[in-house]
């Protein structure tokens, strides 16, 4: 899923995102945001998968900045297995502030899916389940 007003800056990134059949999040109305699900709830259906980056964007830092509770609310609603996935160098490879890539490693490391129970998902035992399993996989911060 991608923030629909991020891709306003580069008009390419945006053209191709939908044309992938990237989902554009809307944040901006409430019709807006009804859309976004609408058109996730589609693509669920037909059995696609959804990737989402909980903290919305690379942080300034390279370090696992806040997760947004707007990229679980999908999983809690349509009570779908979550996978988290760790992204652990790609800071080094491309800081957020430069387009200039420098050659390095990137390492990704798919966890155990998360199921939701029964009863369907808890979204904050959800959101500390998967931050606790992809900073598993990154270097000690300290």
């Amino acid at each position: 899923m991608d923030d629909a007003q991020g891709t306003g800056q580069f008009p390419l990134v945006g053209t191709a995102c939908q044309r992938a059949g990237h989902i554009m999040v809307d944040t901006h109305s409430a019709e807006g945001l009804k859309k976004t699900m609408a058109d996730a709830e589609q693509k669920l259906s037909r059995g696609m998968s959804l990737v989402v980056f909980p903290e919305g964007r690379r942080t300034a830092t390279g370090k696992m900045g806040t997760f947004k509770p707007g990229a679980f609310k999908l999983a809690v609603e349509f009570n779908l297995p979550v996978v988290p996935i760790t992204i652990d160098g790609s800071f080094k490879v491309m800081p957020r502030s430069t387009f200039n890539v420098t050659p390095g490693r990137i390492v990704l490391t798919l966890h155990e899916p998360i199921p939701p129970s029964p009863e369907g998902h808890d979204i904050a035992r959800l959101l500390s389940e998967s931050r606790q399993a992809i900073s598993s996989s990154l270097p000690d911060e300290g």
